[in-house]
């Protein structure tokens, strides 16, 4: 059963990873970067301290390596998942808003009426 609060759908969670995966983490915390710098630079730098601590613990590079990206990818697709989230839930209320602009949603047209014969 699903919570009445829920607001990121299955789906929005595997597009999300998708697309994480196909753009890659670089590029997907750029992305990030120009829409919330703040979340993007804290997230940069607590993912270099784990890793930090990871190596210093002894852990192999590659081992470490390896964990930095999958943590990584988890983080940015679960940002985007949620962000996907709340776009379905207000997407009908954006129109003449900045967020129309971040997302490059077209205005809707309006219906033509049909001719009664």
């Amino acid at each position: 059963m699903k919570p009445d609060s829920m607001l990121i759908e299955p789906s929005h969670i595997v597009a999300a990873r998708q697309e994480v995966g196909e753009r890659g983490n670089s590029t997907s915390l750029e992305d990030l970067a120009k829409r919330e710098p703040a979340l993007a630079a804290y997230i940069s730098e607590s993912m270099a301290s784990l890793a930090g601590k990871l190596a210093l613990s002894g852990a192999p590079s590659p081992l470490v390596q390896g964990l930095y990206n999958e943590a990584m990818a988890v983080m940015l697709a679960s940002i985007e998942a949620q962000r996907r989230g709340i776009y379905d839930l207000w997407k009908g209320t954006i129109v003449g808003t900045k967020l129309e602009e971040l997302t490059g949603t077209k205005k809707p047209r309006k219906r033509r009426k049909k001719n009664e014969e």
